[in-house]
């Protein structure tokens, strides 16, 4: 269980708490949003290393690629410059954060090699200097000798307290368990059901490859989207709602958004997939489970295209837009057979008394395929053994 919720995709919100005795030690980053009364910044001296990937974002939007920011075009010398910018206003912002952490006291700490010279650092500390060094804040800073490293202090000097009351840590018993190797697990995680078992029957297209400039990846998931939106929409409006959806993608040619609005509106207005967009249907389901057909420990999580769930049946159906699709479902890629097979399997458990059916409903087409009970049980009986 441990296992399973450490990978889980959570987030943990932290809150500090003033009257635990400790020390917290964490980066700018995970400190934002919090705060604590005694705040250290360490190595503020630290400047940026490395050059970066040669691989640079543009402005506008695009990349470019160039090892050299000094003999590079001019197109190149711009890009090295936005990024510094950007790098820069990064780190900035993270300064920013370390600023304000403190309730009652920030201390900034930095450290010079005999090889660097101060004036050369290009790191926090030189903002930090330059912010002592402003007119409004001189008057308030003053010089601290305490031996071998005198500091600066701006502010009131902290006022000396009763001492504080030392913790005396308990003793607790360790268990057994904690110092015994885990049991080996066949699945240490929720799986997506895409990426169990074998790989897809072809391989797959680079998601940069295209036809006529629209990427097939793209093509999928943008009419995916109308398949998603559209079905909630009055039959005579889809069309036109459709259109305003794809004129958002500014380099999608007509023919290009003609093509997909067909392919979804192909779909939709076919009676054989009334039930599909029906009463009881719902878009982009998210599921996450376990069930009794599927392999020991193992634990899928999974988003559905569409399930509908009638009085005496489930249906789970997957939108495919592959070209040209194939005419029988034994031809069906493996990898989407094993993955209708695991959404049923969960599902089964989720509804134990309605019968859970299996569709790909293919764009191209288009082509509303059953998947029979046997095929699933093969697939799942290949990943088990």
């Amino acid at each position: 269980m441990t296992a399973a919720l450490v990978n889980l995709d959570i987030t943990i919100k932290r809150e500090m708490e003033d009257q635990r005795q400790e020390v917290r030690v964490m980066t700018a980053h995970g400190a934002k949003g919090l705060e604590a009364p005694i705040v250290f910044l360490p190595e503020t001296t630290l400047g940026a290393t490395g050059k970066g990937s040669p691989l640079l974002p543009t402005e506008d939007g695009g990349f470019l690629w160039s090892r050299s920011k000094d003999k590079g075009c001019a197109a190149a010398q711009a890009a090295h410059a936005w990024r510094a910018r950007k790098e820069a206003e990064e780190t900035f912002r993270l300064l920013y954060v370390g600023l304000t952490r403190a309730r009652d006291r920030l201390v900034l700490c930095g450290r010079l090699t005999s090889s660097t010279r101060k004036e050369s650092v290009k790191s926090w500390w030189t903002a930090i200097g330059e912010g002592f060094e402003h007119p409004d804040v001189t008057p308030f800073v003053r010089k601290i000798e305490t031996g071998k490293h005198p500091f600066r202090r701006f502010g009131p000097d902290p006022r000396r307290g009763p001492p504080s009351v030392s913790l005396v840590p308990s003793r607790i018993t360790v268990p057994d368990w904690a110092s015994a190797a885990p049991p080996v697990e066949a699945f240490a995680r929720y799986a997506s059901p895409s990426d169990l078992g074998e790989g897809a029957l072809s391989p797959a297209a680079s998601p940069l490859s295209g036809t006529a400039g629209l990427g097939r990846f793209r093509r999928g998931d943008l009419i995916h989207k109308l398949l998603q939106v559209l079905p909630d929409l009055p039959e005579d409006l889809r069309a036109k709602a459709a259109l305003k959806l794809l004129d958002r993608e500014p380099d999608l040619t007509t023919d290009q958004k003609r093509e997909m609005i067909s392919a979804a509106l192909g779909v939709l207005n076919d009676d054989r997939f009334a039930d599909v967009f029906g009463p009881g249907s719902r878009p982009e389901v998210s599921l996450a489970g376990t069930g009794k057909r599927l392999p020991q420990g193992l634990m899928i999580s999974g988003r559905l295209d569409r399930l509908v769930v009638l009085p005496d049946r489930v249906l789970v159906v997957d939108f495919k837009t592959n070209r040209p699709s194939p005419n029988r479902v034994i031809d069906t890629d493996p990898a989407y057979l094993r993955q209708m097979a695991l959404y049923v399997a969960v599902l089964c458990d989720i509804f134990p008394d309605k019968t859970v059916e299996a569709a790909l409903v293919w764009t191209d087409g288009p082509k509303l395929m059953p998947i029979p009970e046997n095929l699933l049980a093969e697939s799942l009986a290949r990943l088990g053994g």
